[in-house]
Formats: structure tokens, C-alpha cells, sequence
């Protein structure tokens, strides 16, 4: 005898699924939540250190106080005097000396300037008389400042 058996099977019911859609739904919300507050402060600490750097770059000043030419015993050289007449502190990497016909690149070894401080040079440079000379000093955030000299 086969007997129809009606209601004997076990389904998942209204109340259950619901639970349960309810519990998936608060986790995937709970884990983006936490996924997108570390992207925001990532994202947030990048754009911050971006926007110092550009800020601090425009706020470079330094003033090429003096350049001057000379002969010693060692040969002919060349004096720069700058003055860091920015709020910031600066670090020189770099002085170029430009003309028509040579380049000489001095590198900085401790370029570190404070606000108001002097940074003074003397370095070995065959400078030729009435050539004109651009003088090239380039900070560690990538500015340039030049100037004209004629020895």
C-alpha cells in the first residue's frame, strides 16, 4: 500500500531563509564597511603627504646672495653665497655652472638649510673671463633657481 503522505516533508521556512539572507546581508555589509575604511584612510595618508609635498615646494625660497669669481694658489675658483629666506627648511643637492661651451656640476654633500641660515661655497672652476655663466641650484623637491653671472 502506497500511502500519499502530505506535509511530511521539511522545507525551509519564511521566518528561517529570512534569518538567514539577513545574517549574509550584515556580514558582506560588515566586511565592506571595514574594506572601504582602510582604502579611505590609505587613499587619505597618500593624498595628505602629496598635498604637503607640493605645498612645501611652493614655499621654497632661497636668495643667491653672491657669486664671485677668483684665482688662488690652487687655480681659479668660483664663491656662492645663498641665503634660505623661506618658513622651511631646504636641502641644496645641486649647483650647476652653465656657459656656451662647459657644464660643471658641483653635488651638495650637507645642503641642510634652516629658515634664515647661509650656505656659502667654494669649489675649483676654470672660468673664462666675460663668458657668460647661468648658475643652476636645484633643492631635494625638485626646484631650480637661476641666476646670470659674468666672471
Amino acid at each position: 500500500m502506497n500511502r500519499l503522505r502530505i506535509g511530511t516533508q521539511r522545507a525551509l521556512t519564511t521566518p528561517v531563509v529570512s534569518a538567514i539572507l539577513l545574517a549574509a546581508v550584515a556580514t558582506l555589509g560588515v566586511y565592506l564597511v571595514g574594506w572601504s575604511n582602510t582604502t579611505l584612510t590609505l587613499n587619505q595618508a597618500e593624498l595628505e603627504a602629496t598635498f604637503s609635498n607640493k605645498i612645501n615646494k611652493l614655499g621654497e625660497e632661497i636668495l643667491i646672495e653672491q657669486v664671485w669669481f677668483g684665482t688662488g694658489s690652487n687655480g681659479k675658483f668660483v664663491n656662492v653665497t645663498i641665503s634660505n629666506i623661506s618658513t622651511l627648511g631646504i636641502t641644496l643637492t645641486e649647483i650647476e655652472l652653465v656657459n656656451s661651451t662647459d657644464t660643471h656640476t658641483i653635488t651638495i654633500i650637507s645642503g641642510d638649510l634652516l629658515p634664515n641660515e647661509v650656505f656659502s661655497l667654494e669649489e675649483n672652476y676654470g672660468w673664462t673671463s666675460s663668458t657668460e655663466t647661468d648658475l643652476i641650484v636645484t633643492t631635494a623637491r625638485g626646484n631650480f633657481f637661476t641666476t646670470q653671472v659674468t666672471p
